[in-house]
């Protein structure tokens, strides 16, 4: 009822426009605020910034004010106040519909309290141990309008009532007699329109059910008001009927049962004449039945019931007539007598009254059976005097009266207490038919199969425990039948296995008799004994066999072991340390702990089995290790010498490192879950990143290296490390060095070798994180896509290691609570113990360490982290990297790459150093691809363009080859080498900005070289390129060179001498020295270039011709340089024949290819 109201509020509430509006605005702000920074187009993320959403939030929030304005003004006047009455009515209805179902609830909270309160009576008053108290009594209810006397028939009824419930405290009122217990029902439950009583009456009904399911009710008690019959209209009758007929319907299916009917017509001493009449009856006489039985059937049908009322009515007024003669004669009165007169026709009349009720009552229809109507009673409980006369009104129109004018008076008189015809209906008919409510058919089969079930589970519980017992005695005799083969074929396989008490040759055998004589030890049966047997007798033997195994093949190899490892100089100190703690436990007869046979077990296994011990092998040898400390044996005393030796050892080795490797040896450290970057990068890390030494990122970090493992685990088992260290002190003796057994020491150490080993793990995890090695354009695309994405792998995973690496909020000082003890028992051993120092705070120095990085992965809320900005940066590299990968051209991208790699170096530069690998490798591998791209494409461009003009041009062609015949021609020398030709092309559009050209030699510029794989001789070659072109054609298309020739002397056996060069000649002759501009090429390249010496001598040469356009440059060559380091000027000396002449040759420093030849032997680069 409850739930329904709230229901019913909350969507009252719903249907209020602005609670619409400001859902959908609540709505649209969650959108905002957390699906928003989802949303993006391309590289833009509109609502990335805290502060566009919050900008975002404050404009819903403005709309929303707006809306609601509206949404409230734009009603009239009118319209809300009609609305406020709407909302007035509904609240009204809605608080008395709450007021409503809290009455309902309390009024079925009293019934329920009163029926648990009768049902405590009966279980208190019962006498029947093996029936349930809520069956021992019949159960009837009583139905009845108001006023028609049901309780007062229920206290004439004769029967004893020793229990009843308060009247007026709930809607019903319980009987209880030493018969029945009768439930009788407030009068407004019979009313049809009621809604709210219809209900409590339904729900009553529920709550009977779930009192008594075998039988609800024995039967139902309908009692009717003979006033109310004469006073009312047929139509009303038969309403009343009808309304009554339903609530035996609702009880039938509610209560699954098919209850007998009696219909009791109360208060018979309102027809006339019934005190007279019936006044000489006896008590006995007066405790008869007055009724009309309809049935002697178990069920009938409504058509038997109303068939058998009318002649029974008409019996009984028979009877009366026959009664009536006799009360004439025995009254004297006359008033009286005319009352016996009256009474008989007046009774007839309730039959046309009860006729159309019963046809009603038992009507069959199609939805529910006739009711089992077993008759139709009368009874009086008080006689008052006062009388319905019902035949006056009908006999009035015939004698001209009106209706009342013939109405008999009633006289007040005495009122009687006297029950007539109830003691009888209750005692001989009611009562005796208390197993005529039975189940319905449906109900019936339900609960024979419950019984069923029962009797069923009940069997099968007997069943059960009778198998145990036969399977717990057999079993106790298989047990011990085992226990006894196995104990005596223990004992065989220690005598083959150790005979003469010798030492077996091999363990293997050994640790198979071992493992069935403990599983025969420890073997209990599978089954409870329940009595049946003993198995103490036989358990006793296998632990005897148990123990001598342990002493006569175990012990041997144990002591052999524990002996070599103490005496071997390379046994590691924690297992040496262990090893003499065993040792000195069996020889001075201590209590074992089993944490040093864990430790032992795994070490015994590999010196003594011949295959590799699996943990399940270390788990059993562990095991035997521990009962063998606690067996009885008889053991050899120790071996002094081999213990101090052993203690030398030992105490080169820090007692830090030893309580250090206790701690990563304790089961609490090992069982730690193992902290792996995997879970903390989301589902695409592993795609996008990987790890430089080749682990996985399922390889991760030992758990107690993490946040929890320092605060949750460190705490606890370093104080148990040293505990169990000054417990175990007693392993180095007395005399052991005070200074390592010292307590802060060994807490210092314990914690400054955690401490460097939590700092090292992170930062070779981060140290280890790299980019997917990929080596196609694709995949890196692909990798940067999911690095530089939101959210980033790599960001998440930065995170979760700057939170592991956070521990300033942890509580750090770990060992204090052990230290105290520590120091104690050191000092109880050696006599004095150093004051402790302060304890190394772990949490403070790894804080500080990863400071740094944490500051550059987390940034406070609005702002931006500096790995968070590197990534941002980052981003541009996927669409120059998807542009290669589909295929475009990266000469297309210009220097972007370079310039965004050589930005991004920057930013890595300032990143910390912990953190640099990790961009620095990505970055690397993004330069060599777009490097790489770079390269390959420029190397096609210049094999496709460059070379091979340059193939053409130089090879085998002068000047480049001093030795070819055939020269460069000028136009394919202007084409290669020219301002606009195809090297300085190439060098102005592709190489230009990588290349420094401020410094000689030429260098790459920082940073801009990255990837694309130039070595420093192919920039040697295009600076030679770029020389010749300054050199031969400044800044012209053509190219373009003057110079001034001087002639220095001539030999004095020749006259003259002449030096021609396509047109330009020299002519000397002993005189002036004169200077004479040359240019070249010359206007006639044809003409060559010739030096002739006169006069001619016969025999001897008198001419040096060369041809070409290049003629110039082959005469020279062909003469001797006489300068050793030229600069602007060259000087020449010539031969022709035997005659000698000196030239001199002036150009400008910067264009003087004659001072230095820097064609010969040029080559392009093969890039």
């Amino acid at each position: 009822m409850r739930a329904r109201r709230a229901i019913r509020r909350f969507w009252t509430f719903l249907k209020r426009p602005s609670v619409w509006l400001s859902l959908g605005v609540l709505i649209l702000a969650l959108l905002v605020w957390f699906v928003g920074p989802a949303i993006a187009f391309g590289e833009v993320q509109p609502l990335g910034s805290a502060t566009v959403r919050l900008a975002c939030l404050l404009v819903l929030a403005l709309l929303w004010g707006i809306g609601s304005f509206f949404v409230r003004t734009r009603r009239s006047s009118e319209d809300e106040a009609l609305l406020a009455a709407l909302r007035r009515q509904e609240e009204e209805a809605e608080v008395a519909r709450d007021k409503g179902d809290a009455a309902a609830d309390a009024e079925f909270a009293a019934f329920r309290d009163a029926g648990r309160a009768v049902l405590s009576f009966l279980r208190r008053r019962s006498g029947f141990r093996f029936v349930s108290s809520r069956y021992t009594l019949p159960w009837y209810i009583v139905l009845g309008a108001g006023g028609v006397g049901k309780s007062s028939v229920l206290k004439a009824s004769g029967i004893a009532a020793p229990y009843d419930t308060d009247p007026g405290t709930g809607p019903a009122q319980f009987h209880i007699t030493d018969k029945a217990v009768l439930v009788e029902f407030e009068g407004r439950f019979t009313a049809a329109n009621d809604t709210g009583a219809v209900l409590l009456w339904q729900r009553m009904l529920d709550q009977i059910r779930r009192w008594r399911r075998q039988q609800p009710v024995n039967g139902i008690l309908l009692v009717l008001d003979v006033q109310y019959l004469l006073s009312r209209p047929e139509e009303h009758i038969v309403a009343e009927a009808a309304s009554l007929r339903k609530r035996l319907d609702e009880t039938m299916a509610r209560l699954r049962t098919t209850a007998p009917v009696y219909v009791l017509v109360n208060k018979l001493d309102m027809v006339v004449g019934f005190e007279e009449f019936f006044d000489s009856l006896t008590s006995e006489e007066r405790n008869a039945v007055l009724g009309v039985p309809l049935s002697a059937l178990r069920k009938t049908d409504g058509a038997t019931a109303r068939g058998s009322f009318l002649p029974g009515f008409s019996n009984i007024v028979e009877g009366f007539s026959r009664h009536q003669f006799l009360r004439l004669q025995d009254e004297p009165d006359e008033l009286r007598r005319r009352r016996i007169f009256e009474f008989p026709g007046q009774f007839s009349l309730l039959q046309s009254r009860l006729t159309p009720f019963l046809w009603e009552l038992c009507v069959d229809h199609r939805f529910a059976d006739a009711p089992n109507v077993r008759g139709v009673f009368f009874s009086s409980t008080v006689q008052s005097g006062d009388f319905r006369d019902g035949m006056g009104p009908v006999l009035a129109p015939s004698f001209g009266q009106r209706r009342d004018g013939l109405f008999l008076q009633p006289e007040t008189g005495q009122v009687r207490a006297r029950p007539f015809f109830l003691s009888g209906l209750f005692r001989d008919v009611i009562l005796p038919e208390a197993n005529l409510g039975g189940l319905t058919r449906p109900a019936l089969v339900a609960n024979r199969l419950y019984k069923i079930g029962g009797n069923l589970l009940l069997f099968a519980l007997i069943a059960l425990m009778i198998s145990l017992w036969i399977l717990s005695f057999g079993e106790g005799r298989a047990y011990t039948a085992r226990i006894a083969t196995g104990v005596e074929a223990g004992r065989a396989n220690i005598a083959e296995a150790s005979p003469d008490g010798k030492m077996p040759s091999q363990f293997d055998p050994v640790l198979d008799v071992l493992d069935r004589l403990r599983t025969l030890a420890e073997e209990e049966p599978r089954r409870a004994t329940l009595g049946l047997y003993s198995a103490e007798p036989v358990n006793s033997a296998a632990r005897d066999a148990y123990d001598k195994a342990l002493a006569n093949l175990l012990f041997p190899f144990v002591w052999s072991y524990l002996r070599d490892g103490l005496d071997h100089p390379e046994t590691p100190a924690a297992l040496r340390f262990q090893q003499l703690k065993f040792y000195l436990t069996l020889t001075e007869h201590r209590v074992p702990d089993r944490e040093t046979a864990d430790l032992l077990s795994a070490d015994f296994a590999t010196n003594w089995l011949v295959h590799e011990a699996d943990p399940g092998t270390q788990l059993r040898i562990a095991r035997h290790f521990a009962a063998l400390a606690a067996a009885p044996l008889t053991v050899p005393p120790a071996d002094t010498a081999l213990v101090n030796r052993a203690r030398r050892w030992i105490a080169d080795y820090t007692l830090a490192r030893l309580g250090y490797d206790l701690v990563q040896a304790m089961p609490a450290v090992q069982s730690l879950p193992v902290w792996r970057p995997v879970d903390h990068m989301g589902l695409t890390g592993p795609q996008a990143l990987s790890r430089v030494s080749g682990n996985g990122f399922w390889d991760g970090v030992p758990g107690l290296y993490t946040r929890d493992g320092l605060i949750g685990t460190m705490r606890e088992v370093a104080a148990t490390a040293a505990r169990h260290l000054a417990d175990d002190l007693w392993v180095m003796g007395d005399d052991a060095p005070l200074g390592e057994r010292d307590s802060a020491r060994i807490r210092d150490g314990i914690l400054d070798l955690y401490r460097v080993d939590y700092i090292n793990k992170w930062s070779s995890l981060l140290a280890d994180i790299g980019p997917a090695g990929a080596d196609r354009a694709v995949d890196v695309a692909h990798s940067i896509a999911i690095i530089t994405g939101n959210p980033s792998p790599l960001k998440e995973l930065l995170i979760a290691i700057a939170a592991e690496t956070d521990l300033e909020a942890a509580t750090t000082v770990v060992l204090d609570a052990a230290v105290g003890a520590t120091t104690a028992r050191i000092k109880s051993v050696t006599g004095s113990a150093y004051q402790p120092r302060r304890s190394v705070d772990v949490a403070k120095s790894v804080s500080e360490y990863f400071r740094a990085f944490r500051n550059a992965v987390t940034a406070p809320e609005g702002q931006q982290a500096p790995a968070d900005a590197m990534l941002a940066a980052m981003q541009p590299l996927y669409r120059m990297l998807n542009h290669v990968a589909n295929g475009g051209d990266v000469l297309e991208l210009g220097t972007e790459p370079q310039t965004l790699l050589k930005d991004l170096a920057s930013r890595n530069d300032n990143l910390p150093p912990v953190l640099q690998p990790v961009f620095a490798r990505i970055l690397a591998q993004v330069a060599a691809i777009t490097g790489g791209s770079s390269r390959e494409r420029l190397a096609q461009i210049w094999n496709t363009t460059v070379l091979p003009l340059c193939d053409a041009t130089m090879t085998a062609r002068y000047p480049f080859d001093r030795t070819a015949a055939n020269d460069t021609s000028l136009e394919d020398f202007a084409k290669l080498f020219g301002p606009k030709g195809a090297i300085a092309g190439f060098h102005n559009d592709y190489l230009k900005p990588f290349i420094d050209t401020t410094t000689h030699p030429w260098r790459w510029r920082p940073g801009q070289q990255v990837g694309l794989g130039f070595d420093d001789a192919t920039l040697a070659a295009l600076e030679r390129a770029n020389a010749i072109t300054t050199m031969f054609f400044s800044d012209q298309e053509k190219p373009n060179l003057d110079f001034m020739i001087t002639p220095g002397k001539l030999d004095a056996k020749a006259r003259a001498f002449v030096l021609d060069a396509g047109g330009q000649s020299l002519l000397y002759s002993h005189g002036p020295i004169v200077d004479t501009p040359f240019q070249w090429p010359p206007q006639n390249v044809s003409a060559g270039a010739n030096l002739s010496v006169m006069p001619e001598v016969q025999g001897e040469r008198n001419l040096i011709a060369r041809q070409g356009p290049w003629a110039i440059f082959r005469l020279l060559d062909s003469f001797r340089m006489m300068s050793k380091q030229p600069t602007d000027s060259v000087d020449y000396l010539a031969r022709v024949g035997s005659r000698r002449v000196l030239l001199r040759v002036t150009a400008s420093a910067t264009r003087n290819p004659f001072a230095k030849n820097i064609l010969a032997g040029y080559a392009c680069p093969q890039l």
